[in-house]
């Protein structure tokens, strides 16, 4: 019975919008912020959206009875920097 209020609760909780700012949405302006801010967030993006990928592949690649943990993160986060430098690199080279 506690689960079943407990659901009706949070149904009704995310059903119902909360009154706030009702301005329209504008979307930014392309030029809005410089370019060293655009590429720094796609960087951003990049480095923590392929941090789920390459902790598996060093848990695959790196088995732990062999390596330890800490050697497995730093490897994860190598690799996830690499793949964002590397796509910074290549827009670099496309721009030119």
């Amino acid at each position: 019975m506690k689960r079943c209020m407990l659901l009706i609760c949070m149904v009704l909780i995310v059903s119902f919008p909360l009154p706030g700012n009702t301005q329209d949405y504008e979307p930014y302006d392309p030029m809005e912020f410089p370019a060293w801010a655009r590429n720094l967030r796609r960087g951003e993006i990049l480095f923590f959206g392929s941090l789920p990928i390459t902790f598996a592949v060093t848990g695959l690649l790196m088995p732990e009875r062999r390596v330890s943990e800490p050697v497995r993160i730093t490897a994860a986060l190598s690799l996830s920097a690499g793949i964002a430098l590397a796509d910074y690199i290549i827009g670099r080279l496309q721009d030119e």
